[in-house]
């Protein structure tokens, strides 16, 4: 297997996990893959970057009670 197929896989499923991810989250928002998976040039050091927008209240001391 050539190395951008090998790639192509890896990114697939980081995907796939962040949309189990995603699908879990008990509130409405809108998950984003960013950084260097979301670009496609990640290495193997690379970390997983989400960005997640939605409608928030109150202060993050208090939502997490």
């Amino acid at each position: 297997m050539e190395v951008v197929e090998k790639r192509m896989i890896q990114r697939e499923l980081v995907i796939s996990e962040v949309k189990k991810f995603a699908a879990n989250l008990k509130f409405k928002c809108s998950v984003l893959l960013i950084g260097s998976y979301g670009r496609g040039d990640f290495n193997l050091w690379s970390d997983v970057d989400l960005l997640i927008i939605g409608d928030f209240s109150g202060t993050p001391v208090q939502r997490l009670k």
